[in-house]
């Protein structure tokens, strides 16, 4: 064999070492790309699942929020009653500040900063609301307590005036007599002690429930803005203009509704 034989093979040898090395190298470069886009893709299933499993509970947590807000307005249910009402578990507004961006932690420590407040204040005016009902209560109750007493007094009256009443029955007449005027005289100062309380109540009972809906209406609002704030992160498609309008104007129109409703009621 020749020297330019020789050369000729070693040439051929070499380029096709160079091109199995460089496809080599060119396989292992695409498979790196398309393992680390896996393994991207993984790890961003695994957070969006992880988002959406504190943001249910969030959910949760904000609806029972809600709840325990409207009861407030529900003279049915005691205070007692109302703190047994089941509390979401607190810790959804820690798992939301490890996972949530800046933008959705503000709408929600908005929200609760809110319905905070607005507690406070819908507490203070529901126990002014049971104070003027237990006034009532106490009022209405001496009320039947002196009713029984006249009607015993009307009895005893007609006993002792009676065409069979002893002489000593019909000496106390005047006595009784002045007695039944007494009793029925608080009798009136009580009843109208009693219309005056129950009309303070009802007053009260309104400017609770309107001050209850109109918080709960201008929450709705606040955790609309958590939604859009949410679904940008899961990236889930809204109309957030539109879908912010239709819960303003929604919210608007109960609470028109529940107005009229309530001046029905009292006109009745």
């Amino acid at each position: 064999m020749g020297a330019s034989q020789t050369v000729s093979l070693l040439i051929s040898a070499a380029s096709g070492l160079a091109g199995a090395v460089i496809g080599g190298v060119v396989a292992y470069c695409t498979l790196r790309q398309q393992l680390g886009h896996a393994s991207t893709e993984a790890r961003l299933a695994r957070e969006h699942a992880l988002k959406r499993e504190v943001y249910l509970s969030a959910a949760e947590g904000l609806a029972r929020n809600v709840q325990y807000l409207v009861g407030i307005a529900q003279l049915d249910l005691t205070l007692q009653q109302l703190h047994e009402i089941p509390k979401a578990d607190p810790g959804w507004a820690y798992r939301v500040n490890i996972i949530a961006d800046l933008d959705t932690i503000k709408a929600l420590d908005e929200a609760s900063e809110f319905l905070f407040l607005h507690l406070l204040d819908l507490m203070a005016k529901r126990v002014d609301v049971d104070s003027i009902r237990r006034t009532a209560e106490t009022l209405h109750e001496r009320i039947d307590q002196l009713s029984a007493y006249t009607q015993q007094l009307v009895a005893v009256l007609g006993a002792i005036s009676g065409p069979d009443a002893t002489p000593e029955a019909r000496a106390q007449v005047p006595q009784m007599t002045r007695e039944f005027v007494d009793a029925h005289e608080q009798l009136t100062d009580l009843a109208e002690d009693w219309r005056r309380a129950s009309q303070r109540q009802q007053q009260a009972h309104r400017g609770l429930f309107e001050a209850t809906m109109k918080a709960v209406a201008d929450l709705q609002l606040l955790l609309a803005q958590v939604n859009v704030r949410i679904r940008r992160e899961l990236g889930l498609p809204l109309d957030e203009d539109g879908y912010l309008a239709h819960v303003r104007q929604s919210s608007d129109r109960v609470l028109v509704r529940l107005k009229e409703a309530m001046d029905r009621f009292e006109g009745q």
